[in-house]
């Protein structure tokens, strides 16, 4: 439950316009995300701050309440983020991961999505994967993820976002620790190793 100094998604965005929920409540996927990308092109002043601002509090108020989804989804209760070594399909909990990981780090969370992406590393290390296919492809796009996380981190420094500098650094180790952990696995059964940029960003990266 929400405290008066956490409140709801809901009491924060305030009430919509009734006809605008009822555009909202029948229109597709497909079709919201063609409307915020218009929108949000529109260079109207204020309006990507906004949206910004009501996702992450979308993703803080999932938290605070432990929703079902993202107790699913979270990377301390999935078991089995990558195939068996004769699957070439990434599974459903992969990709969960990394669209909430997504979903952080493109809203401004850089370090609160470093943990899912550590657990989509740890997850690679004692498995093997071709040098083609399509878990190759998810691997090279775990990397950019990684790149991409750490560039909202240094946003969120910059923004001053930052509140826990020691969770902060906390969550860095661990992602260089299993950065090392996983190249050396790799390099220990032939492959090439999948998340050199990744890699290089985390060591390069000062906090």
């Amino acid at each position: 439950m929400c405290s008066p100094e956490n409140p709801t998604f809901q009491q924060r965005v305030g009430h919509v316009n009734m006809m605008a929920d009822v555009v909202l409540v029948n229109a597709s996927v497909e079709d919201l995300r063609a409307i915020l990308r218009a929108m949000l092109s529109s260079k109207t002043p204020g309006l990507l701050a906004s949206f910004l601002t009501s996702t992450r509090a979308r993703l803080h108020q999932r938290v605070w309440n432990g929703s079902a989804h993202d107790a699913e989804n979270t990377p301390n209760s999935i078991s089995d983020l990558f195939p068996s070594d004769d699957e070439d399909a990434p599974t459903p909990q992969l990709l969960a991961c990394l669209s909430r990981a997504r979903m952080l780090y493109g809203s401004g969370l850089g370090f609160s999505s470093l943990s899912h992406l550590v657990a989509v590393v740890r997850s690679t290390i004692g498995r093997r994967w071709p040098p083609e296919g399509k878990i190759t492809d998810i691997l090279v796009m775990v990397d950019a993820d990684i790149a991409q996380g750490l560039q909202a981190c240094r946003e969120e420094i910059q923004g001053g976002g930052v509140v826990d500098y020691a969770a902060g650094r906390a969550v860095l180790e661990k992602l260089t620790s299993v950065l090392e952990e996983s190249e050396k696995d790799v390099e220990a059964w032939g492959g090439e190793y999948p998340f050199e940029r990744g890699f290089f960003s985390v060591r390069d990266f000062k906090l």
